[in-house]
């Protein structure tokens, strides 16, 4: 397998593993959410630095990421609210989002790695099978030779 179709694979596999998807989709959402109404709750206090939707959107994205430029910070107290709040979200779901795709990665190792043995066995019984098949023509002949000798004998 070229390492293009194993990472395309393990894309699909993320992609269609539920849990994944879910909270990568409530991530996007939330983000897209607080950052549009973090722009009406900043924009009327006098030092607001987060007037427009875009600034809205850029703060989230920078916040929910850990990032935090510091270029649109709140100034207003529930504006920091919902700062902390989008900042502890962020984390906790890109930590999940990692452990999702960590277990993933370990889940086609092994699969690999169970592949791989069960090939090998399947190897191996096909060259037991043959062995046993030519041990007993070796035994058949065997027999049969003891047989003529012994009738020629008696």
């Amino acid at each position: 397998m070229s390492e293009f179709s194993a990472h395309k694979t393990f894309t699909r596999r993320l992609i269609h593993h539920r849990p994944f998807r879910n909270a990568l989709l409530f991530l996007l959402v939330f983000s897209i959410f607080l950052g549009v109404i973090i722009v009406p709750i900043e924009s009327t206090h006098r030092f607001a630095k987060i007037h427009t939707t875009e600034e809205g959107l850029w703060w989230a994205v920078t916040t929910v990421t850990g990032v935090g430029f510091g270029d649109y910070v709140p100034v207003t107290t529930l504006g920091r609210i919902i700062g902390a709040v989008l900042e502890i979200t962020g984390v906790t779901m890109f930590g999940l989002l990692i452990g999702i795709i960590g277990i993933t990665m370990t889940k086609r190792q092994e699969e690999y790695t169970w592949f791989r043995l069960f090939d090998r066995l399947d190897q191996i019984e096909t060259r037991i099978g043959h062995m046993e098949k030519g041990n007993s023509t070796i035994i058949k002949h065997n027999f049969e030779e003891e047989k003529t000798t012994s009738q020629k004998i008696s």
